[in-house]
């Protein structure tokens, strides 16, 4: 399984294991959309290890995340 950290920008991909993260964490994405099995991409990598603009693809919401946290998020290329 590969890390959303390690995704090329704009490839789709489907998230498939959040256990890893915070609960904390994993409740804020899943409230906000980002659940396992919904589609997403990496918009924007920042600059000097700043975090991912990561988008959800059905519903267009977009989020910021940390680099250690997007290591944590197992995906699976389609």
């Amino acid at each position: 399984m590969r890390s959303l950290l390690a995704m090329p920008l704009h490839q789709s991909v489907i998230l498939s294991d959040m256990t890893k993260l915070d609960d904390r964490l994993r409740r804020r994405m899943i409230a906000l959309g980002f659940y396992e099995g919904c589609s997403v991409q990496v918009k924007r990598r920042a600059i000097f290890a700043g975090p991912l603009t990561v988008e959800q693809v059905e519903h267009q919401q977009m989020i910021a995340l940390r680099r250690s946290d997007a290591a944590q998020i197992g995906v699976i290329v389609p």
